[in-house]
């Protein structure tokens, strides 16, 4: 088959469909990538064929519009926020969509593209699949993750997403039918997910159950796969394999360190923020190795204890050899902290990072921080509470039960194989 798989967003939202586009790539089909430009590169160096799609997610998050987006404090004000960012590039995206989907079988979309993708592939009369990186359709077990990240009743959670499915129709739906008329589309208010349940759209959870035990009400066409990881292979051809001889140094020279990173998301105050790293750092008695990701954190503070470094890519050969580790709560890190069988504190930006971090703590397998409660004090508490032995014991366990479950993205190519290869 030959298959377009899109993704808008950043490294979180991108990474996964360049480890499904590489399976399919092996399994022989011929597959086309669309990425944030920024994000071009990850799919060219996996050797799969990648377009641009949608603006530039870094310098998206790193505007102040961006800004306000990642502070907004609850679904209305985050939709509201996204909603004025994306309005400038939909009419680009609605033209990139159409193009890369152009002469495909299948299409497979990331959750903020896929309001476009159906619109695409109903006009295109090809199938289409979605990818979810968190349980973001009605379930009794959770509320939705933009919602709320509290412990609720089943019927309390099935109104959170209820809600937020309303809410997230009001942002969309005026470009949904802008869209639908320029393809000549018979208009249709309906909501998108409804239109997807009608045509029994398979919708893929890449995230592991062990992660979420309680979610069992979803139907088969949401079935729960696992993460999808990057293989060696996949981080060779990548450039991530390596973690470098000099962090290889620093790391067999002390004790194992605390990991601190928050990926995709900016921090507003380095400075602040590596002050208070430090200061925790004498206060446990422990190093930190500080992934600066996409934050301006700097190098030149490096040290026996506190080494800053650009980027941890090699989750899976750095994490083993920490303590701990605090981050962001993306779904692919946490799946990499937790399954490394170390504790995790989740200091949660946006989006899903509170579900996961909620979820983290539930597991009993680390701790929650909202990024905007970090203080010295707090910070230094979470992370005591966090690296007591019973947790440490429980994030062993846990983190054996999830390195078992790998394999996500193998499983999301057999089934798309049984259903769609014809």
């Amino acid at each position: 088959m030959r298959i377009a798989l899109l993704a808008v967003g950043s490294r979180g939202d991108a990474q996964p469909m360049v480890v499904l586009g590489d399976e399919l790539r092996r399994r022989g089909h011929d597959t086309v990538l669309g990425l944030s430009p920024n994000l071009i590169v990850l799919g060219e160096r996996a050797g799969l064929t990648t377009c641009g799609l949608g603006p530039d997610s870094r310098l998206i998050l790193e505007s102040p519009e961006g800004q306000m987006w990642l502070a907004a404090g609850n679904a209305r004000a985050f939709l509201k926020e996204m909603g004025a960012v994306m309005a400038a590039f939909d009419s680009q995206l609605n033209t990139e969509v159409l193009d890369i989907c152009r002469g495909v079988d299948l299409v497979i979309a990331g959750v903020l593209v896929e309001d476009k993708a159906q619109c695409v592939t109903e006009a295109l009369r090809v199938p289409l699949a979605c990818v979810h990186l968190a349980p973001y359709r009605s379930n009794r077990a959770y509320p939705h993750p933009l919602v709320s990240t509290r412990r609720l009743p089943p019927l309390l959670n099935l109104t959170t997403h209820a809600a937020f499915g309303r809410l997230w129709w009001q942002s969309q739906r005026a470009r949904v039918e802008k869209l639908r008329r320029q393809l000549e589309l018979p208009a249709d208010s309906t909501p998108t997910p409804t239109r997807m349940a009608a045509t029994g759209t398979w919708e893929l959870q890449a995230y592991s159950r062990v992660l979420t035990p309680a979610l069992k009400d979803y139907p088969s066409r949401r079935p729960i796969l696992g993460s999808f990881d990057l293989d060696l292979d996949l981080r060779v051809r990548l450039g991530e394999e390596d973690p470098g001889a000099e962090l290889e140094a620093w790391l067999s020279a002390g004790a194992p360190p605390v990991y601190f990173g928050f990926g995709s998301m900016p921090v507003t105050d380095p400075p602040a923020m590596l002050d208070t790293i430090r200061g925790i750092t004498e206060q446990l008695g422990v190093r930190a190795l500080v992934g600066a990701g996409w934050s301006r954190l700097g190098a030149d503070v490096s040290d026996d204890r506190v080494r800053v470094v650009d980027q941890v890519l090699n989750f899976d050969r750095v994490f083993p050899r920490c303590r701990m580790v605090v981050h962001h709560g993306g779904s692919g890190t946490v799946a990499s902290s937790v399954a490394a069988g170390i504790p995790t504190l989740v200091c949660s930006v946006f989006a899903d990072n509170g579900f996961w971090g909620t979820r983290v703590q539930d597991l009993g397998v680390g701790a929650h921080l909202p990024f905007s409660r970090i203080t010295p004090q707090t910070l230094a508490s979470k992370m005591r509470q966090t690296l007591l032995d019973p947790v440490v014991a429980r994030s062993q366990e846990v983190g054996r039960a999830l390195s078992a479950d790998k394999g996500g993205a193998a499983r999301a190519a057999d089934l798309i194989e049984r259903a769609f290869a014809g």
